[in-house]
């Protein structure tokens, strides 16, 4: 219809009509883009809420098993420590069970994945850029970042580490207990340690001193790093989602 009254327009030489009936014709084709990319900015925003959903329910999935084993980490160095004034230092005493424990179990440099799934899919395919909010992208971008360097190291440690009670089984015993069911003597604290003949033996205070050095590159660069940008971008995605949480995993 519009383009019969444009034909009759100009057999007449009604230019006034012709340019309202342009004018007409052009709004309508803006208004026809601005509702497609109203919609389309909608649908984006729609499915990047669902994202981030997705995202937040990875997130909360981690398992608390990580912050536990950064805790007992911690500990275990902070023993170490303790240990080295009554093998390296001049502290008379014999190594107490907890320290004895932590010499047996120095060489485990280990920890839970901080792998988060939704992420790997979205790399994957090649769609990360449906989320757009630049604070999550950020922090996921740091994520990627540590989690990559804490790779590189965890590897590096883990080259050659000195296991102790395997390598030196003369200032080692483990108590066998009553009911074995469910019996980690590594961990559970039933090695017990020849104080004397530790601190005599060269070669087993240079790999316990390797040992030490190491865990702490393992707490900062393999644990720290990663669990710092995680918490990073669990905090920009609940800031996204207007999400507040009572407590934050230590």
């Amino acid at each position: 219809m519009i383009l019969s009254r444009i034909t009759k327009a100009l057999k007449d030489q009604n230019w006034l009509a012709v340019a309202i009936e342009f004018i007409i014709v052009m709004a309508g084709v803006v208004i026809g883009f601005q509702v497609t990319d109203w919609r389309s900015n909608l649908d984006a925003r729609a499915g990047e809420a669902e994202l981030l959903a997705r995202l937040h329910t990875d997130i909360e999935n981690v398992s608390s098993d990580r912050w536990d084993w950064a805790a007992d980490r911690a500990g275990n160095r902070a023993r170490l420590i303790s240990a080295s004034a009554t093998l390296f230092g001049d502290r008379g005493d014999d190594l107490t069970a907890a320290e004895c424990n932590a010499i047996s179990q120095s060489h485990v440099f280990n920890s839970p994945s901080l792998g988060i799934p939704i992420l790997t899919e979205l790399v994957s395919t090649g769609e990360l850029d449906l989320i757009r909010s630049r604070p999550v992208r950020e922090a996921i971008t740091q994520h990627f970042l540590s989690n990559g360097w804490s790779a590189e190291i965890d590897t590096a440690i883990n080259h050659e580490v000195f296991n102790l009670s395997a390598r030196h089984p003369q200032h080692f015993s483990f108590d066998y207990p009553d009911n074995p069911d469910g019996w980690n003597p590594i961990f559970d604290g039933s090695v017990r340690c020849d104080t004397e003949g530790m601190r005599s033996d060269a070669r087993l205070l240079n790999e316990l001193a390797d040992n030490i050095s190491k865990s702490i590159y393992f707490m900062r660069a393999v644990l720290g790093g990663p669990n710092e940008s995680f918490r990073a971008l669990h905090d920009a995605v609940d800031a996204e989602l207007g999400i507040e949480h009572e407590e934050t995993p230590e």
